[in-house]
């Protein structure tokens, strides 16, 4: 019997769903698994769902643990990809950030995997928060306004990177986490602490801490969706950077 949390996610999946149409009944579904919270909760709660679901771990050594996918196989049929992409990321003669090396082939790495398995989707764990910090990282070093999206095109939209739990707060998969008793799998990397997304993590935490009354991530979050176009000013080298899209949501 699902818990009152497990409801509640579930329902912000569902309306994550409607709004972007990410899978429906009976679809088959292969989801990105890290061995971390969002990963696992993601499987967790997609298994309530009348769908065929498969997971994929993208092994970065062949060291890395693997333990979790135990938990895993539960839920659906699990798929492991080995690879030498933490060797590769931390090489004396890469001339990359190990962050872009590691991220850029295992992106690589599961679309091979998912197109030679014939998944035209790949769901990702990505949440409400990673929303906010991607936003916030591509003003502040990329100097652009855009983040992540629901539901991903690539291939002239013949593949898509989904994310069900869109408008899920990371808070609420913390307390899913404790209360499902997922198995813990450390953070191994010696990149992760001092990344870009950590600092942004941090900054936004000791300004939450600061404003308790307002919830930060959620007003960010929202901003999005109230764009004030005549006070967004347009400079001579202003740059569209893509074609205008069409919403990509149904009307409710």
């Amino acid at each position: 019997m699902s818990t009152k949390l497990e409801k509640r996610l579930l329902a912000l999946i569902q309306e994550a769903n409607q709004n972007w149409d990410l899978f429906k009944e009976g679809d088959r579904l292969l989801v990105g698994i890290s061995g971390g919270k969002d990963s696992l909760s993601l499987l967790t709660l997609l298994s309530h769902f009348k769908v065929d679901l498969h997971a994929v771990h993208i092994r970065l050594s062949p060291t890395s643990p693997i333990d979790f996918l135990d938990y895993c196989k539960h839920y659906s049929t699990v798929h492991l990809v080995e690879t030498t992409i933490y060797e590769q990321a931390f090489a004396q003669d890469a001339n990359k950030n190990p962050c872009f090396i590691c991220m850029r082939q295992r992106r690589k790495m599961i679309v091979t995997f998912a197109m030679e398995q014939t998944f035209d989707r790949i769901f990702y764990g990505h949440h409400k928060n990673d929303v906010v910090e991607t936003f916030l990282l591509n003003q502040l070093f990329g100097r652009e306004l855009s983040t992540i999206l629901p539901k991903q095109p690539l291939f002239d939209n013949k593949f898509y990177l989904c994310r069900p739990l869109y408008l899920v707060p990371e808070p609420l998969l913390e307390t899913y986490a404790r209360e499902q008793n997922f198995p813990t799998v450390l953070e191994t990397c010696p990149a992760a602490k001092n990344s870009q997304r950590n600092h942004i993590k941090t900054l936004l935490h000791q300004l939450q801490e600061q404003n308790p009354k307002i919830d930060l991530v959620d007003n960010i979050f929202s901003s999005m969706k109230r764009i004030n176009m005549p006070f967004i000013p347009t400079f001579p080298d202003t740059k569209i950077l893509t074609d205008i899209r069409k919403p990509n949501y149904k009307k409710k």
